[in-house]
């Protein structure tokens, strides 16, 4: 179906998520307008476990999330992959677990799990898809990287839109799940996601990894709330 393709190219001509410039999807003065990677300290994650984000959530890079989450703007997986890709060795390198992050290691991405509601509107799950780019593009440059899907959400979650971090927390709480074969004990796990706000999630999510046995080397996320 190259030719559709190509005539909805035509009709409706790429438009970047940041800044609407044209004939693009993601430009290279909103790319160079991330802040940098940076860690992200949230009460949530007290536990030991570390977060860091590609950039905040704000200015295109916010347009770029809500853009891929919320309006359909599939081929930004590529955009949110590669951006991992390029800060899953920094992040490893700042973690406990740098001395198992060289060439002959094996790093996993873990998605962070959508409602499933979510996930049927979106086709898919969004940051999954993100994570198997990044995943990809780490292989091409020589890095040892696998996905593992394996967290679900089960029972009435709420959207968490409006909710405050205790709000979060409890919406959160037992809800999260393992489905499938957890990451191998000892190599290094990273936990995945779009938008860190108070770090609810990714400390629910860790929970559960934890009690499978697996250590969450550090939560990665494209951005952060400030």
């Amino acid at each position: 179906m190259r030719w559709l393709r190509m005539i909805l190219d035509l009709l409706f001509p790429a438009r970047c998520a940041g800044c609407s410039a044209a004939g693009v999807a993601w430009c290279a003065l909103c790319a160079s307008s991330a802040d940098g990677l940076f860690e992200v300290r949230r009460t949530a994650l007290r536990g030991g476990v570390r977060a860091f984000a590609v950039t905040a959530y704000a200015g295109p890079a916010r347009r770029l999330v809500l853009a891929y989450k919320e309006r359909g703007r599939r081929e930004l997986a590529a955009v949110f992959g590669l951006a991992l890709a390029e800060a899953v060795p920094k992040v490893l390198a700042r973690t406990a677990d740098q001395a198992r992050a060289g060439p002959a290691a094996r790093c996993w991405l873990v998605p962070a799990p959508s409602r499933w509601t979510a996930v049927r509107s979106r086709g898919g799950n969004h940051v999954e898809a993100a994570a198997r780019r990044a995943a990809g593009e780490l292989r091409r440059r020589g890095v040892r990287a696998e996905v593992a899907p394996v967290l679900r959400l089960r029972g009435r979650v709420r959207d968490s839109v409006g909710l405050s971090g205790a709000g979060r927390a409890a919406n959160l709480h037992g809800r999260v799940h393992l489905r499938g074969t957890p990451p191998p004990q000892g190599e290094p796990t990273l936990l995945v996601d779009d938008v860190i706000t108070t770090g609810a999630t990714a400390a629910a999510c860790a929970t559960t990894l934890h009690h499978a046995g697996v250590h969450t080397t550090a939560v990665l996320a494209l951005t952060a709330t400030l």
